[in-house]
């Protein structure tokens, strides 16, 4: 008798076992599956945003010693997207004319790649409203050229330049009433390969900005030069694609360059960079 006692007994601590057992893997299966509902939500709250950038053009954007992409435009939009943790950028190389086709197709968001304000494009693209940084363009010619000084120098003579710049429709307009005109070559390089084009010999000069032609020398060792004054100084943006939510994602941006220009990251990023702050307008 004290056997079937026990038999029973122990049995029905063996079914109480199960039971708190499956109890708590219910419950644990609960919990994943609220977890994975979470986390589900939290991956849906997080807006990927596709960025074109030359990735060539040092040192706004270009790639590192470790073939990672960076650089002052870049690093901008890395630091809205830390501030901003339902924002993150996803970046794709390529021209400039090419990124804005790509925003007309929808296949990019952004362009990043010291965008001046172009009134020609304001039907199909709008810009940011924060300044990132203001250019100071000066000539770029090889180290031993000493006839070059201003855009009048330039008559005559074969000039590299890329049809989306602000400068190129300046030369442009300038060669409405010059004689001899200025020969203007036009290219899809990066700053880097236009600036081996006046190197080598093929062209006489090229139009870009002061830093860049500094970082080439320093860097790369080319045998460049800036010349003369200023011939151009813009405020640089980001361009986004027309319509309602990109005008969203733009105002996000400028609240955020904004706040950068405030306690001063983006004067640190210019000076990182850039080499000075090019944050206030260039003289």
């Amino acid at each position: 008798m004290k056997s079937v006692i026990n038999t029973k007994k122990y049995r029905s601590l063996f079914l109480t076992s199960i039971l708190i057992l499956g109890l708590a893997l219910s419950a644990g299966c609960g919990l994943s599956e609220n977890s994975k509902q979470a986390a589900k939500q939290e991956d849906k709250a997080v807006k990927v945003y596709q960025v074109a950038t030359r990735g060539t053009f040092r040192p706004f954007t270009y790639m590192d010693e470790k073939d990672h992409l960076t650089g002052y435009d870049i690093e901008i939009l890395r630091e809205v997207e830390r501030r901003n943790p339902d924002i993150k950028f996803a970046f794709k190389t390529m021209s400039v004319d090419a990124g804005f086709l790509g925003l007309e197709a929808g296949q990019v968001d952004i362009i990043a790649n010291q965008i001046v304000e172009n009134p020609k494009r304001a039907d199909k693209s709008i810009f940011t409203k924060e300044v990132n940084n203001y250019t100071s363009r000066k000539l770029a010619v090889k180290g031993d050229r000493q006839d070059i000084q201003n855009i009048d120098d330039l008559r005559g003579k074969k000039v590299a330049v890329t049809s989306s710049s602000e400068v190129t429709r300046q030369l442009q307009k300038y060669n409405e009433t010059a004689e001899p005109k200025i020969e203007l070559v036009y290219t899809d390089k990066g700053t880097t390969e236009t600036m081996n084009l006046v190197v080598t010999g093929r062209v006489d000069a090229t139009p870009a900005y002061e830093v860049a032609i500094n970082e080439a020398k320093k860097t790369l060792g080319l045998d460049v030069k800036a010349v003369g004054a200023s011939i151009a100084s813009d405020p640089t943006c980001f361009a986004l694609r027309k319509d309602a939510a990109s005008q969203q994602l733009a105002d996000k941006i400028d609240a955020t360059l904004k706040e950068m220009r405030a306690d001063g990251t983006l004067k640190k990023l210019s000076e990182q960079f850039l080499g000075k702050d090019y944050t206030v307008p260039q003289t």
